[in-house]
């Protein structure tokens, strides 16, 4: 009798066990981004945003000029002299630089500013200015992404993407509307396995792998009017779609999950740290805020 009421309690132990974790994989909250303000930049037309921690630093084009600005909008830091910087990237690799006078490696963290009317890759080390040693030329380069020792720089009229992975530099794509084709790339982030590109006119995004393959396009049965941004987690791709006035947030097999629209007025770039997400409204002057909240809290 004994062994038998203990395999009763172990049998109903584990069913009772079953069932919590059953409840639990139920109870798995969805969630999704939802507005939560607008934070005006007096005298800045924002292109670019990047995030050094949790200080926020934006292109300004229209001024020449970096800035870095805190989360109310207030401006800390200008950095002027540039000539129409776009999209901006942090990175730390090992990369040959040059200040036209001496040369150095990179070995330290840095900003990587692409000078779209200087044809050039500026780099902010603290106070000291260089620029990006390459064995190509360059026609308006429009964004740039740093990943390990891997960079890759959207090259505007070209219609391409220069890519060095490490030990080769190549040149990724022709202008065209085809898969493996670009018409006027304005930003670009490489990935562990891949290089996702904001094929502006082409009204999409697209996917490339390292050898210079088109893999895969992105939203173009979406009607975007110039794709003009992009970011990339471990989650989503997210678009700008700039003439349209919307975020496009798309899943990792490129299905669309969600589109993003009060707030948001051209925007150039968007950028995601955690649950917070910064949208560059360019023509207003704006950063948008977003965070990624649990959809059962607002229907409470």
């Amino acid at each position: 009798m004994k062994e038998k009421f203990k395999m009763k309690n172990y049998l109903y132990m584990i069913v009772a066990a079953a069932a919590i974790i059953s409840c639990t994989e139920k109870e798995a909250v969805p969630q999704e981004w939802q507005f939560e303000e607008i934070i005006q930049i007096e005298g800045v037309n924002p292109i670019g945003i990047a995030m050094d921690g949790n200080d926020i630093f934006l292109s300004d084009g229209d001024h020449n000029r970096i800035v870095k600005v805190d989360s109310t909008g207030a401006i800390l830091l200008e950095m002027d002299g540039f000539q129409r910087p776009m999209h901006i990237e942090f990175g730390e690799p090992d990369f040959e630089i040059t200040d036209k006078v001496s040369k150095s490696i990179l070995k330290e963290r840095a900003l990587f500013v692409p000078e779209y009317g200087r044809d050039s890759i500026a780099v902010m080390r603290g106070n000291k200015l260089d620029y990006l040693v390459l064995q190509d030329s360059l026609d308006a380069p429009a964004a740039i992404s740093v990943y390990n020792n891997e960079i890759a720089i959207a090259d505007f009229y070209p219609n391409r993407v220069l890519y060095y992975d490490g030990k080769n530099w190549i040149s990724i794509a022709t202008e065209g509307k085809e898969l493996g084709q670009l018409y006027y790339p304005t930003d670009v982030q490489i990935t562990e396995k891949h290089i996702f590109v904001a094929d502006a006119y082409n009204h999409r995004g697209q996917v490339f792998d390292k050898r210079g393959n088109g893999v895969a396009l992105i939203g173009d049965d979406q009607k975007m009017n110039a794709a003009t941004g992009l970011f990339v987690n471990d989650n989503a791709v997210y678009i700008t779609d700039f003439e349209n006035g919307r975020i496009l947030i798309f899943d990792l097999e490129y299905h669309l999950k969600q589109i993003l629209e009060t707030g948001i007025d051209k925007p150039t770039d968007v950028y995601v740290e955690d649950q917070v997400m910064y949208i560059t409204n360019y023509r207003k002057g704006q950063l948008v805020k977003y965070l990624l909240k649990d959809i059962v809290d607002e229907k409470l």
